[in-house]
């Protein structure tokens, strides 16, 4: 599978991860970097267990793509 190199702002740290095309933020957050506080509800975006700050806006870390943030900075209940 072809996986892409990219850098966030993760809770004011900056990281550069190797993402699979349609990996989530939330699969990110939990598998790569072990930030487990960010829990998976329905997968729909409907429940907001997943919410996390992505440049200053709520939204669902299931909705979005990992490789679709390069360069954001991603704020998780840890920080």
């Amino acid at each position: 599978m072809h996986r892409i190199n990219l850098t966030i702002k993760v809770n004011g740290k900056e990281v550069t991860l190797k993402v699979g095309p349609k990996e989530r933020l939330i699969d990110t957050l939990r598998e790569q970097l072990n930030l487990t506080g960010t829990k998976e509800g329905c997968s729909i975006g409907e429940c907001g267990a997943c919410t996390v700050i992505l440049d200053g806006e709520a939204v669902c870390s299931c909705l979005i793509l990992t490789g679709q943030i390069g360069g954001s900075e991603v704020l998780t209940i840890e920080g």
